[in-house]
């Protein structure tokens, strides 16, 4: 039987790769076929059989060590000659980061623990950093990941190096990877799957301990696309505020994780409505000729916004500045009676009381949790407890409107 290569290099590619999976203790199989290898003598030979050709678009796939888990043949020879060759030039890094010249991948974990609903959505999106462009995707399936632990015998005869429920950030950048940006990549992403999917995700050290079986979870929704990762000065600090605000599950301590989110975005808010006011002032024609008058009235523009530095009314202007009521209204916990109550045709003065509404909740719910309940007045508009998980998905979206603002502004307006 004729044995054909296209290009004819490819077969010592072929041979190469079948060494490495000898060596690795991996079974590799070609349209679901055992390697044929060419006989010399059936080359001189004219047979009336179809040649078997190999190209770099065969059906390609490969069974690791202890594991039973067989791939689909939804690979090409190319993409598996890729795979090892990104494994054998990578290293570890905490167990959880595979990082190579070019590409690295995130192991996490999600609710969503097959990802299942993530074909159906777009999660690819992409980031510029130290003037490299770095492209995101979350990716299943046989990896280098799984290559290198493969190799490097991280695996046991109850845990296999593969599993059909690993899920990767897969990360490439058009020059090298700088291993420094990673988190800043992570965190970014993070915000992002949380903001437009509520997905989260977590770092997911790789260990020789048996996974248990979860609960399949999540169910598919309109398309949506991520946008392009957020980044910048201020940026890094506020997304790594918001990511460990879910270390927790108890809507206390979140609560005081978005809380730290507002305060940390609040500075600039302030600052940038007090430069707007400012300069309306002294483009006025009095700027020109001021009187006393004019400078006490200049005056009094700083002493409100020393004002603004209290809880209650840093809350209040950055909540009014960076978020829209609208999407608050449905979410809010039905004690925020004032929000509740707000439709499309509610006025103005009714949607600055909501507003208000939810900027003194917030303040006063945060220092009931930040102080011992013996040394704090309760002011009657705190969170009830039975409505804590409420009021924290309430939070994280106002917080997430939060960052979205911060990351519009200008670097040069941003106070970190």
């Amino acid at each position: 039987m004729a044995i054909l290569f296209e290009p004819e290099y490819l077969k010592q590619e072929i041979e190469e790769l079948l060494k490495f999976c000898e060596e690795y203790d991996i079974e590799c199989f070609f349209d679901g076929e055992d390697y044929v290898e060419q006989n010399e003598e059936d080359s001189d030979k004219e047979e009336e059989e179809e040649p078997i050709v190999y190209k770099y678009e065969t059906a390609t796939s490969l069974i690791l060590p202890r594991s039973e888990y067989e791939l689909d043949f939804n690979y090409s020879l190319r993409d598996i000659l890729i795979l090892v060759e990104q494994a054998k030039n990578s290293k570890f890094i905490d167990n959880y980061r595979l990082v190579g010249e070019k590409t690295a991948l995130i192991r996490v974990t999600s609710d969503y623990r097959d990802l299942s609903v993530i074909p159906d959505r777009d999660v690819s999106t992409e980031i510029n950093l130290r003037d490299s462009n770095y492209k995101i995707d979350i990716i299943q399936g046989l990896t280098s990941f799984n290559l290198r632990l493969t190799m490097e015998d991280m695996y046991n005869k109850y845990v296999p190096p593969i599993d059909e429920n690993d899920i990767f950030i897969s990360i490439s950048s058009d020059t090298r990877i700088h291993e420094n940006d990673l988190n800043i990549i992570f965190d970014s992403y993070f915000f992002e799957l949380k903001s437009t999917y509520n997905i989260e995700i977590h770092k997911d050290p790789w260990t020789y301990e048996l996974w248990d079986e979860e609960e399949e979870q999540g169910q598919a929704g309109d398309e949506l696309k991520l946008r392009p990762l957020i980044q910048g000065k201020g940026i890094e600090e506020v997304l790594e505020i918001y990511r460990t605000v879910f270390n927790t599950d108890h809507p206390e301590q979140q609560i005081l994780g978005f809380s730290r989110v507002i305060e940390y975005v609040s500075q600039t808010v302030i600052r940038k409505d007090l430069i707007e006011k400012t300069v309306v002032k002294l483009s006025t024609t009095r700027a020109l000729n001021p009187d006393a008058n004019y400078i006490l009235e200049l005056g009094k523009i700083y002493e409100e916004h020393k004002n603004l530095r209290k809880d209650y009314l840093a809350f209040k202007i950055t909540i009014e500045t960076c978020c829209d009521l609208y999407d608050l209204v449905s979410i809010a916990p039905k004690f925020l009676k004032k929000t509740k109550r707000i439709t499309i045709q509610s006025s103005a003065e009714d949607q600055k009381k909501a507003l208000e509404e939810i900027a003194s909740s917030i303040s006063s719910t945060r220092n009931m949790y930040a102080h011992a309940k013996t040394n704090y007045d309760l002011k009657g508009d705190e969170c009830p407890s039975e409505q804590a998980y409420e009021f924290s998905h309430l939070m994280d979206i106002i917080s997430q409107q939060i960052i979205r603002w911060f990351s519009r502004q200008q670097e040069d307006l941003r106070i970190i």
